[in-house]
């Protein structure tokens, strides 16, 4: 965020020109590691709105918190999510390390512990009715060695997305899925993530993540705006980030699965209205 949202863009020129350049397979390597190595200066906390809109259905929506920094294994981010009506008590909250060894830990309640999820509860639901996982909030897949390079294609009316085939290591999670590739369409400027989409193993996408927009925040480029849809269902879920802050420097206890702060007092003083 999806997820992941703490990757950065640059400034968005919209008269940019149209030129669908094919790139040779060593030059897609080094996007794909300078995507890798992309980060904001500082740490970051955004306060975002998730609305689930079912094809046949109503729009129910969530509010939620993430905190991330960096490690030396990769970006890792502290997600608290809950209704936005109803059940107060119902909160759900991860704790996703990212990189070339991914992991994730969730718990339901602030006075239970945060327990390592593996196999197919990476690809449940986070709370009933909501399309996102913990994959698609954790997005294994930038990390993943293989892939095949597709080729440019045209996103909207004025960008160009060099896109990537990512092919998942056997044995893991993803494979055992039945997830034979996930596609990922990079920025051809600024090398910043505009869509994904999941391939099953008939070779069709099952799921397609596509970012709609970015803002600037205190003088850094964030995704504000990302929807997930889910193509055998239509249904979609939204993720637009409402209050934000960058550049920030958080405790590291934060992000540690035996951590028992209270996410209630972890909202830092400089948040930006969006």
């Amino acid at each position: 965020m999806p997820v992941n949202a703490q990757r950065a863009g640059g400034a968005r020129d919209q008269q940019s020109v149209r030129v669908m350049d094919r790139i040779d397979a060593q030059e897609g390597a080094q996007r794909l590691e300078a995507f890798r190595q992309q980060r904001l200066e500082g740490d970051f906390c955004f306060d975002f709105e998730l609305a689930h809109k079912p094809r046949r259905a109503r729009t129910v929506r969530y509010q939620g918190r993430m905190w991330g920094t960096w490690n030396e294994v990769g970006p890792i981010t502290r997600f608290s999510v809950q209704p936005a009506e109803g059940d107060a008590e119902a909160v759900v909250e991860l704790i996703i390390q990212n990189g070339e060894h991914p992991q994730v830990w969730m718990r339901r309640s602030q006075q239970a512990a945060f327990e390592l999820l593996q196999g197919v509860a990476l690809f449940e639901p986070i709370l009933p009715g909501l399309l996102y996982s913990p994959f698609d909030l954790q997005m294994p897949f930038v990390y993943w060695d293989d892939f095949i390079y597709e080729g440019p294609t045209l996103v909207g009316a004025t960008r160009v997305a060099q896109q990537f085939l990512m092919q998942p290591p056997e044995a893991s999670a993803s494979a055992e899925r039945g997830i034979v590739g996930v596609r990922v369409g990079l920025d051809d400027t600024y090398n910043a993530l505009w869509r994904i989409e999941v391939i099953g193993a008939d070779g069709e996408a099952t799921s397609r993540f596509a970012v709609e927009s970015f803002q600037k925040v205190q003088e850094q480029y964030i995704v504000k705006r990302i929807t997930l849809t889910d193509y055998p269902s239509k249904d979609r879920t939204t993720f637009d980030v409402k209050a934000a802050a960058v550049g920030v420097a958080l405790d590291r206890y934060l992000f540690a699965p035996e951590s028992t702060r209270s996410v209630d007092e972890l909202r830092p003083l400089r948040m930006e209205d969006l």
